[in-house]
């Protein structure tokens, strides 16, 4: 649509980040304040978990809504019920309106998300676009997480929730400061969450269950389990910090990895770094817990900021395949953390850690095609 500068994707970008502010909050907040906002404790997991599930089903159709009404409309709408969203948390005090929220949310992210694809796949270097484009994305929740605690320190909840409302407000400024011309996608008639996915998105779909669920939430039994006279306050502190890294990794390492996929192509970098994860997985396994948190982080952030360039690459409707992706990739993340959760205590979580990695080696080889194909991909070979 012959958008050349980067000012639309960050645009975009930063509409999405500020929007995030409530939602990246109530992940430290509810587990712990539960009681206190009228939520009983056996609710969180579903509400913190329910925006993932409505995704699965909203991404394919908010396509739709951008052929028939254009990028910018509906971000601005998005990013609208996101802002009310969070205005919502600080006068709910029951499980419905919590529910009614998050599903909300749900659906604007699912919006924000999409559409903020949208404006990168426009750019000639799509690499750097995509990015810049999720480098900006997490940092809003980053930023989030540094200034609401420091709000509950010297303020109500309700209050809280109503500040982050207000300072979420630069999200409808980023929106509505968005390019005005003719943005509609292309229609389709398809409806991606019910494709069976391909070797691609299968890949999308396995890491996500693997590192986005499985690890994420085992990570501290896993210090337990294999360092001698460990306690779980100091496994915690391992694991928060090692978390704490991967955000800081999807900041900083998505625009080195936009900028090496416009050297050196996007699909062998999306290659590359499902190898090297793949590695970092085993170390894991192996018992070099912090070596292989570092390797699986640093380059799981590089593969998703740019898959989405992988996954439209030679499709018609490139709106369409990205949302696709997404729709795996939320399926796999919602379903990992469930699966996360029974094996934090489970005899059988390497077991189920080195088949995992051995299906997403399976997989990375079929998405290759031929071992020489392999080579050359994995190795550069011209």
């Amino acid at each position: 649509m012959g958008l050349n500068g980067l000012k639309a994707t960050s645009f975009a970008a930063l509409a999405l980040a500020f929007g995030s502010f409530g939602d990246a909050f109530l992940y430290a907040f509810l587990p712990v304040n539960s009681l206190s906002v009228g939520v009983p404790i056996m609710w969180v997991g579903l509400l913190l978990s329910i925006n993932r599930f409505i995704r699965i089903i909203s991404n394919g159709l908010m396509v739709d809504l951008f052929a028939r009404y254009g990028l910018r409309i509906v971000m601005i709408l998005a990013v609208s019920v996101a802002i009310f969203s969070t205005l919502g948390y600080a006068f709910s005090t029951g499980v419905v309106a919590w529910l009614l929220f998050r599903v909300s949310w749900g659906l604007s992210f699912s919006a924000m998300r999409i559409g903020t694809l949208g404006y990168a796949l426009q750019h000639s270097r799509l690499g750097i676009a995509l990015g810049i484009s999720r480098s900006l994305q997490d940092s809003g929740p980053m930023l989030a997480l540094l200034i609401a605690p420091f709000l509950l320190s010297h303020f109500d909840v309700q209050t809280v929730f109503i500040l982050l409302s207000i300072l979420s407000l630069p999200a409808l400024y980023f929106a509505l400061s968005l390019p005005k011309a003719d943005d509609r996608t292309q229609p389709t008639s398809a409806r991606t969450f019910l494709k069976v996915p391909s070797a691609f998105n299968s890949i999308t779909l396995l890491s996500a269950i693997v590192i986005d669920g499985i690890v994420v939430i085992v990570l501290g039994m896993l210090f337990i389990h294999y360092r001698e006279n460990i306690t779980p306050v100091i496994a915690t502190t391992l694991a928060a910090f090692y978390l704490g890294y991967r955000r800081v990794c999807l900041v900083v390492f998505s625009p080195a990895g936009g900028w090496l996929a416009d050297r050196i192509g996007i699909d062998r970098v999306f290659n590359i770094s499902i190898a090297l994860v793949l590695v970092g997985l085993f170390f894991l396994v192996f018992g070099w817990i912090a070596t292989g948190a570092v390797i699986v982080f640093t380059f799981y952030s590089i593969n998703t900021a740019i898959t989405p360039g992988s996954a439209s690459r030679g499709q018609t409707h490139l709106l369409a395949a990205v949302a696709e992706n997404a729709t795996w990739r939320d399926i796999g993340a919602a379903v990992g953390t469930l699966l996360g959760g029974f094996l934090i205590s489970s005899l059988y979580l390497n077991h189920v850690l080195v088949f995992a990695i051995f299906s997403l080696l399976i997989l990375l080889l079929i998405h290759l095609g031929t071992a020489q194909r392999a080579l050359k991909n994995l190795y550069l070979w011209k």
